[in-house]
């Protein structure tokens, strides 16, 4: 059989076939490509889900913030080893001071830090041997250097307290507010400048939902300014916020074991009221230098007063707490300014106490009110207040709370 041969046009060229191949290569690298694109940048933006965290082996590691209150013992030994220090201790009125730092500091830890001992006694305990030189009480501080970290120490517990329980944020608030005021009392009776007294860290009372930050200023003389509270400023007045009770505010609680935020708001109003009574008689009494002063811290208290009770007369129809007279200290005759003085530290534990009840910033007003008070009540009468007194059913004695 003859044999033709194939004509080469007729031949199926392979070309094409592999240039169809190639390009759904390229179109299948592409979509793969866009796909891990697509896939990155979801996980990208979704890194933080705790999904993703948990599939890529990121999940951050959440550090329990540090609890304030453990400083306390450490200040405490910082302070011991300061007392035994001559050269550190200095003056006789830096002893004095030092002393009773001494005693508000044992007394708060005792209150806060039952379960925590003090790092000389921890060590005592442990191996017998003395605490090291990185030990921040092992090295006697200064008085200025004291006095910072007791201040940053009362910013924090008085922060922490913001968020805490009612009866946890007395103690905390309470500690937290004294820790303030000894630093000040420490860095005065150093013979510190003013400069250094206002360098002191300031109370630094926030919500998350509004910051409310406290400017304070101190001076061993009486006529410094305070801190802008709502009872020793009147600028502050215009900021009250609304606060929360159950019932009308009453001086005298119907339940004394379980005071609400009626009752303890009722006692605030009214021991305003009384020195406001005991300050206007005092200006009747003192001569003109003194009484310009006391009718405008009479003036002062008593509109605070109607302020807070005002909240409550009408909505809740409440009886009048403002009474048209108190009965005054023995003491009044002879020495009016200073027996209207003397309710002034009681008037900052009320705060205190009333703060507790309160939730966000009418919480933050009232302490940022208890601070500024407690700070006024110190530079008139020479004495801070005693916030160991937690018991939530501070009422003022009859003298005190006159006037």
């Amino acid at each position: 059989m003859d044999q033709h041969p194939i004509d080469p046009s007729d031949r199926v060229s392979r070309r094409p076939r592999r240039g169809a191949a190639r390009r759904l290569l390229v179109a299948l690298a592409a979509m793969l490509a866009v796909a891990a694109g697509t896939l990155g940048t979801a996980v990208y933006l979704n890194r933080d889900s705790p999904t993703w965290q948990a599939i890529l082996g990121t999940e951050p590691v959440i550090e329990a913030a540090p609890d304030p209150a453990a400083d306390l013992p450490v200040l405490l030994d910082a302070l011991e080893n300061m007392a035994a220090t001559p050269e550190v201790s200095g003056t006789a009125r830096l002893a004095t001071a030092l002393q009773g730092t001494r005693t508000m500091l044992a007394e708060h830890v005792e209150l806060l830090t039952p379960g925590i001992p003090a790092a000389s006694q921890a060590a005592a305990e442990g191996d017998g041997t003395e605490a090291s030189a990185n030990d921040p009480a092992a090295v006697p501080l200064d008085a200025a250097d004291f006095s910072r970290r007791l201040a940053q120490t009362g910013n924090a517990l008085l922060t922490q307290s913001l968020g805490a329980p009612e009866q946890e944020a007395r103690r905390l608030s309470g500690a937290g507010i004294e820790l303030l005021v000894q630093a000040r009392t420490v860095l005065s009776a150093s013979g510190a400048t003013q400069a250094a007294l206002d360098a002191l860290p300031a109370p630094g009372i926030a919500e998350e939902s509004a910051a409310v930050a406290t400017a304070t200023k101190d001076s061993s003389t009486e006529s410094a300014p305070a801190a802008d509270g709502a009872t020793t400023h009147r600028a502050a007045l215009a900021t009250m916020p609304e606060f929360a009770a159950s019932a009308c505010p009453s001086p005298a609680p119907s339940n004394p074991e379980a005071p609400d935020s009626g009752q303890l708001l009722g006692k605030v109003a009214d021991a305003a009221y009384r020195m406001g009574y005991a300050y206007d008689v005092a200006g009747a009494r003192t001569s003109a230098g003194l009484r310009t002063a006391a009718w405008d811290r009479s003036g002062l208290l008593v509109d605070f007063a109607q302020a807070v009770e005002g909240q409550f007369a009408e909505e809740l129809d409440c009886e009048p707490l403002r009474q048209p007279a108190y009965q005054l200290p023995a003491d009044a005759a002879q020495n009016p300014m200073d027996a209207a003085r003397s309710g002034e530290a009681q008037l900052a534990l009320l705060l205190r106490d009333a703060a507790a009840t309160q939730t966000g910033d009418s919480r933050a007003y009232l302490l940022k009110a208890a601070w500024a008070q407690a700070l006024h009540a110190r530079q008139v009468t020479g004495v801070a207040p005693d916030f160991t007194q937690v018991d939530g059913t501070t009422s003022p004695s009859p003298a005190p709370s006159a006037g």
